[in-house]
């Protein structure tokens, strides 16, 4: 289990630093679109790579901060339960969610397929949106199996209700 925990965490830490590069590509391409927007000088396609780069990084971010919490949760009704109760409410929750990112993952695994098969590209940049779609699969599988893991590493040693460790890994943020 340990081993699992510790190569999720490489793959984490590796997703961060995925996330910082690209919004600093995508911060770039903003900044040299404004640039060059009352310049004789023409680049073409900058705003589509940073509409591009965003949906990167938002499908990625999500992916690395799912295991700590870090996303919107309803927890009010769960924390008011006797602790027994929040158990199961926390595995049932945490079922919930792991079978909508099964499907969703299918679901863009499915998208991703599509365009290869059919070589859609871009408008301007023609970019093939098999890259585009691609985040939607990969930052979801990467937010399953975070959570997988979290669950079962919760569940291996007994103690659902505590939060995980924020300092567990060396976060590079939050």
């Amino acid at each position: 289990m340990e081993r699992i925990h510790r190569i999720s965490l490489v793959i984490e830490s590796l997703v961060r630093i995925l996330v910082v590069a690209v919004m600093l590509f995508m911060l770039g391409a903003v900044l040299l679109d404004v640039l060059v927007r009352n310049s004789s000088l023409r680049v073409r396609g900058l705003d589509e790579l940073a509409r591009y780069s965003l949906v990167w990084i938002v499908y990625f971010a999500t992916a690395a901060g799912a295991r700590y919490g870090d996303l919107i949760g309803m927890e009010s009704l769960a924390n008011a339960c006797p602790p027994k109760v929040q158990v199961v409410l926390w595995l049932l929750r945490r079922l919930i969610l792991l079978l909508f990112l099964a499907a969703f993952t299918w679901y863009a695994l499915g998208l991703v397929r599509l365009m290869i098969q059919t070589g859609r590209s871009s408008a301007n940049l023609h970019i093939p949106l098999w890259l585009v779609y691609g985040p939607l699969f990969l930052g979801t599988f990467l937010m399953f199996l975070s959570l997988l893991v979290d669950a079962m590493r919760r569940v291996a040693v007994n103690d659902i209700l505590t939060p995980p460790d924020p300092d567990d890994g060396g976060r590079l943020w939050n």
